[in-house]
């Protein structure tokens, strides 16, 4: 082998290092008609406050499989889906009630009343289809509720939940799915994602630094999320919450070939003071992990 061909191999060799570098792919949601994706959300919470000197912890566990039943395309190219809650299960612990434990699957009727209750308005959103339109990045332009769900929370002792209504509905359905960005990227790209959630007390906005890391061995985008949280008091709120610090992070490994979210974690550490309308101040953390996988 001669010095030339050494050299123009190593010039060959070094410019496909360059392409590859900065290769581009496009990050999007790929779905196929009459297609059914399953996921699994799983949300760990622990709750630490301090009232009257004295340490009170929460624990909460809840564990969410859903179905996104693929119904077709609009007009404009987004996707129009069915997206299903088929099974709740939650366990909360430390509580002044003591354990809350139930799962939607359990023909079982619970004696505790506030198990009953909170069984009764999880039964009620089990198996309803809401209609979701989403764009190919993954953004959630509408979200229907089905009327008659609206209707059965504002009967009975479900009724008595003031926090599950319509808008908070469509805030859980439209958290369900990672925002990608419009334009082909490469490692070391980074975008922003935008979310708003309604809180009793007021509205709390998550501005997520999304950043395309590598691919992995079998071709998966990694994308690292390093979420940024603000809290806006709601005026007139019986609870004033002032966030005092938040810090996060996160990571979603996204099937480019599939078009689809393999798996997705953020962790989530925030503390605030709360002050509550017959004057107690006490201050709360809160710790919290939520992961979401698809279903083979």
């Amino acid at each position: 082998m001669t010095i030339r061909t050494i050299n123009f191999l190593t010039a060959a060799s070094m410019a496909f290092s360059c392409l590859t570098a900065n290769a581009q792919d496009t990050l999007q949601w790929k779905f196929r008609s009459q297609e059914t994706l399953k996921y699994s959300v799983v949300q760990n919470m622990k709750t630490d406050m301090i009232i009257g000197g004295n340490n009170v912890n929460q624990t909460m566990n809840q564990a969410m499989d859903m179905s996104w039943q693929v119904l077709g395309s609009s007009a404009d190219g987004n996707t129009v889906m069915n997206q299903v809650v088929n099974r709740i299960r939650m366990k909360m612990e430390g509580g002044a009630a003591g354990v809350i434990e139930f799962d939607t699957a359990s023909t079982d009727k619970p004696a505790n009343p506030i198990i009953a209750t909170m069984g009764e308005t999880f039964q009620k959103i089990v198996n309803q289809p809401f209609q979701v339109t989403m764009q190919p990045t993954g953004k959630i332009e509408k979200v229907e509720v089905p009327p008659e769900l609206l209707a059965a929370l504002k009967s009975g002792a479900a009724g008595n939940v003031s926090a599950l209504n319509e808008e908070t509905l469509k805030q859980m359905m439209k958290q369900s799915a990672v925002t990608l960005p419009r334009q082909t990227v490469g490692p070391n790209s980074s975008w922003t994602s935008k979310q708003s959630v309604q809180l009793p007390f007021g509205t709390m906005n998550i501005d997520s630094a999304m950043t395309y890391l590598q691919k992995d061995a079998v071709g998966n985008a990694i994308i690292d999320v390093v979420p940024k949280i603000t809290v806006t008091p709601k005026e007139g709120a019986a609870i004033k919450m002032t966030l005092t610090s938040a810090e996060g992070r996160g990571q979603v490994t996204f099937n480019i070939a599939q078009g689809r979210v393999a798996q997705s974690r953020l962790d989530l550490t925030m503390s605030m003071k709360i002050e509550a309308a017959n004057g107690q101040v006490f201050d709360q953390t809160i710790t919290q992990t939520t992961a979401m996988t698809l279903v083979p």
